[in-house]
């Protein structure tokens, strides 16, 4: 038998990012966020949910650009204290050593350790009651060597990011198979 509940978050696990941003004159921050998907191919585009008031929220909408950084579970340390933490209180680079390192386009920093940056600019804002989903258009995207299996496709395994879900983190599983295999079984 299923329990009826009344609506939660419920669309788990998702992958755990490093958002950074900045304002027009370069203060520069760093957020966690799990709350983010692929939105579009063509251009390609994804979205990061954050919620109302927060500190990354107003740099954002300030400059409309931001950078989605994937770290590796090495880093969870630093992942919980940029997502339990305040960047107009402390400064994040500072407290968890990542290196901002420029990105090629847009004015927020990238971080050095993590092996993926995503450089996006704001082409659409939802807002919702809590929180402002922002729609960022994909400019660039770097990506270490060391974890790519040919020219475009990344080695998940290598990665190892960090998964949200509940409010706990976890590790990526293993590698089940690829998509459409269920037609050549037939």
């Amino acid at each position: 038998m299923k329990k009826i509940l009344e609506p939660l978050s419920i669309i788990y696990p998702l992958p755990v990012v490093l958002v950074t941003s900045s304002d027009k004159q370069g203060s520069n921050n760093i957020i966690t966020i799990a709350w983010t998907t692929n939105l579009c191919r063509k251009p390609v585009c994804l979205g990061i949910a954050i919620g109302k008031g927060k500190y990354s929220e107003n740099l954002i909408r300030d400059t409309m650009e931001f950078v989605v950084n994937i770290p590796g579970k090495k880093f969870l340390r630093e992942i919980d204290i940029c997502g339990s933490s305040h960047g107009d209180i402390i400064n994040k680079f500072a407290v968890t050593k990542f290196t901002a390192v420029d990105s090629s386009i847009v004015k927020p920093k990238m971080l050095k350790e993590c092996p993926i940056n995503i450089e996006c600019k704001v082409v659409g804002i939802s807002r919702l009651d809590s929180s402002n989903f922002f729609i960022g258009e994909v400019l660039k995207v770097h990506i270490e060597e060391d974890i790519l299996k040919d020219e475009r496709e990344i080695d998940f395994i290598k990665l190892d990011p960090v998964l949200y879900a509940q409010e706990k983190y976890y590790s990526f599983g293993s590698f089940l198979e690829v998509r459409g295999f269920s037609k050549k079984s037939n």
